[in-house]
């Protein structure tokens, strides 16, 4: 989490600068869940470091599994995964984050709009 404050307060100053428009720019097709949901900022800078957090992405690191694959585990429940993320004991020692319980809403919220009926892990 300290990593996500400090992006967020690099990043006030500016958004200040930001101007306004009638149309919203749509997110970038590499972020966008199968829903049309977009993955949050500081989820791309941050756990995006390690993990694939996008249905079409691929880990940068190797040992980091994929969110749709987590997301389309079986057995995996908004409720389940918000324990997990609830409880950094059970982070691996890689996984250097403080989570508070709005940031893990949030993440649990998006990684469920990565789950699909017609899921099929990919070798590897």
């Amino acid at each position: 989490m300290k990593h996500v404050a400090a992006i967020l307060a690099a990043s006030l100053p500016l958004a200040a600068c930001q101007t306004t428009s009638e149309a919203e720019p749509a997110p970038a097709a590499s972020l966008v869940a199968a829903n049309g949901s977009a993955a949050p900022t500081y989820v791309t800078a941050i756990c995006g470091e390690c993990h694939a957090v996008t249905a079409d992405a691929v880990s940068p690191d190797p040992q980091a599994p994929n969110w749709v694959d987590i997301a389309n585990s079986p057995g995996l429940t908004r409720e389940t995964l918000v324990a997990f993320l609830s409880d950094a004991h059970n982070y691996p020692m890689q996984m250097d984050v403080d989570l508070v319980d709005e940031d893990i809403e949030i993440i649990a919220d998006y990684m469920m709009t990565l789950q699909t009926d017609d899921y099929v892990r990919r070798p590897g």
